[in-house]
């Protein structure tokens, strides 16, 4: 005979089923992506561990050398001369690119007649080869055929040597990486953006608030999820910026513009030092992590 209470049972049972199918079937959409970060992320991270603690030169045999390559970085004076040009590089572009990012998502979330052209506008340059990026700036900048050398000489001013001093290089690359990632940044705000309910910045403006005071205590405390996305972002692109370095300045004039991606290029592929290389790229993954969690953890504190 059925009770009321086996029903009960029976329903709670097949609820308890569908919750599962459910988990299975959206495990099931991770599968690729799981397999996609397993093959070109955390495998090619462990073999790079692992021959952290081996001296190889590519051609010969690999040899078992313990922490020698992480002691022998530690005392590398271009190691640490490049860690702090990466440092200068993060200074420059980070806060120019979450600063332009978010002027152009404000004035171009909303729907107008010309935003989308705007948006695909400031969007194009992210869209393009960071090679063409790169040979593009250093025309504008060449000492001899650059544009902007041309416009000064026009207006009787001498011609500056952009690329070959030590902080115009990096300024130019700082705003060549900034012209460059500013466009996504962009949209990555104005999805922030059209997320935020109208109905809270119409009744903030009812109740007399300015257009500052709503974005100081209605727009920008909810936007603190996508600033963060942002900033990480950020970080990490220009933390790894190689092809603008290598393609601009090759690093020069002398260590100047050598970030730690580029030194380690160096050191692997021209050097040969495959081990030290790796030994270098092993701490500068842990750094990453470091400041990626740290640009987490402020994104909690109060504005």
């Amino acid at each position: 005979m059925i009770t009321e209470n086996s029903v009960s049972s029976l329903n709670v049972t097949q609820k308890k089923r569908r919750k599962s199918n459910i988990i299975e079937s959206r495990f099931i959409f991770l599968i690729p992506s799981l397999i996609f970060f397993a093959v070109f992320a955390f495998i090619p991270l462990i073999v790079v561990a692992i021959i952290s603690f081996f001296s190889w030169n590519l051609l010969g045999p690999m040899k078992f050398v313990g922490v020698e390559n992480f002691i022998n970085m530690f005392e590398d004076a271009n190691f640490w001369g490049t860690l702090m040009v990466t440092f200068k590089f993060e200074s420059m572009v980070v806060p120019m690119t979450f600063v332009i990012s978010l002027i152009l998502a404000l004035l171009l979330y909303k729907e107008g007649k010309f935003n989308s052209v705007f948006r695909a506008f400031f969007y194009w340059p992210y869209m393009a080869p960071a090679v063409v990026t790169a040979t593009i700036w250093a025309w504008l900048f060449s000492t001899n055929t650059g544009l902007i050398n041309s416009i000064l000489m026009s207006f009787g001013l001498s011609p500056v040597s952009w690329l070959q001093g030590s902080f115009t290089a990096l300024l130019v690359i700082s705003l060549a990486q900034v012209w460059e990632g500013a466009g996504f940044m962009m949209m990555i705000f104005i999805t922030g953006l059209e997320q935020i309910p109208l109905e809270f910045e119409e009744a903030a403006s009812i109740d007399g608030a300015n257009k500052f005071q709503v974005f100081r205590y209605i727009t920008w405390p909810l936007l603190r999820g996508t600033s963060i996305i942002v900033l990480i972002l950020s970080i990490a692109y220009s933390w790894n910026n190689f092809t603008l370095m290598y393609v601009m300045t090759t690093g020069g004039p002398g260590y100047a513009t050598t970030i730690t991606s580029l030194y380690i290029y160096q050191q692997a592929f021209i050097e040969f030092r495959i081990g030290y290389a790796a030994a270098i790229s092993v701490i500068t993954v842990l750094i990453s992590i470091g400041i990626a969690m740290v640009a987490m953890k402020t994104g909690r504190w109060e504005v």
